[in-house]
């Protein structure tokens, strides 16, 4: 079936993308589909164990990366698997061949989305302010061991010797100033790591999210709905 943009408001196509758990689309079990609810626990329950048939069989696994947005939603570079498929228990499908294709994502989960990208932007931060710490640390460290190293005769000087001692001594402070600066920078950091390593791809959102699967296509591309998280 072929929908025009005027039932855009009749169909809820989409699916999730950052996701809270690792790799895995386990997130959000209450949907509303076409002002529907829907309980997602069942196959959640299965999921996680493959035991029995699998229920909710229109409920399909979507993985892939956003690659554009358009009046529906998301436009997603999508893997659909269809586990247990009805003539071929326990076989994984995709939708067309066996690698990704351009499939509509409607109702996307913004939030996780923007928190993924809120994380992402405190941590290119921190590692900006990280680099430059960590530069003025070796700046600091070469500094001292240059002067550390400076000719007999000038340390026989003793004015010139009390001027060198005083500078290596600064270039020492900076130095350890910015250790001890580096420090708490480094625990935020892989604080922010662990928060972004339950994503399924750390360095850009990607989809992992269970989509129910429409039988409509919008320009070319498959409709699936994620539905709205409550």
């Amino acid at each position: 079936m072929r929908l025009s943009s005027r039932m855009g408001g009749t169909l809820a196509v989409v699916l999730a993308a950052c996701s809270a758990l690792p790799a895995s689309p386990l997130k959000a079990p209450k949907r509303v589909v076409n002002g529907q609810t829907v309980e997602l626990s069942p196959l959640f329950n299965w999921w996680a164990k493959h035991d029995g048939k699998r229920p909710l069989t229109a409920w399909v696994h979507v993985t892939g990366t956003i690659v554009g947005t358009n009046a529906w939603g998301w436009v997603v570079e999508a893997q659909i698997e269809k586990t247990d498929h009805p003539n071929r228990p326990g076989v994984t499908e995709h939708a067309k061949g066996d690698g990704p294709s351009k499939i509509i994502l409607r109702e996307p989960p913004l939030r996780e989305r923007a928190e993924f990208e809120q994380l992402s932007a405190q941590l290119k931060a921190l590692n900006a302010q990280h680099a430059a710490l960590a530069g003025q640390e070796a700046g600091a460290k070469n500094r001292a061991d240059t002067l550390s190293r400076e000719p007999r005769a000038n340390r026989r000087d003793g004015g010139r010797s009390r001027e060198l001692a005083l500078q290596q001594k600064q270039a020492t402070q900076v130095e350890n100033l910015a250790k001890q600066d580096l420090k708490p920078l480094d625990q935020q950091i892989q604080d922010l790591k662990k928060k972004l390593a339950v994503y399924p791809n750390p360095d850009h959102c990607e989809v992992d999210c269970f989509a129910l699967e429409t039988l409509q296509e919008y320009s070319g591309m498959p409709l699936y709905d994620h539905g709205q998280v409550f």
